[in-house]
């Protein structure tokens, strides 16, 4: 899915590199900020990484 992903960023970048029409050049760039913030949040979720195990409060 990510690469997937990332060729219709690429995609929809191209296009709206190239669009003249204000309204569809507008629909691009609302559809690139989805994509961005959604790889946002998965990149924010594994920046965090799992929970730490109970075992690693207790040992010292």
């Amino acid at each position: 899915m990510q690469g997937k992903t990332r060729e219709l960023w690429l995609d929809i970048c191209a296009q709206a590199a190239v669009e003249e029409d204000p309204d569809e050049l507008l629909k691009l760039i609302r559809e690139i900020d989805r994509l961005l913030e959604e790889k946002n949040r998965r990149l924010k979720i594994d920046r965090r990484g799992p929970p730490p195990s109970i075992k690693s409060f207790g040992a010292a």
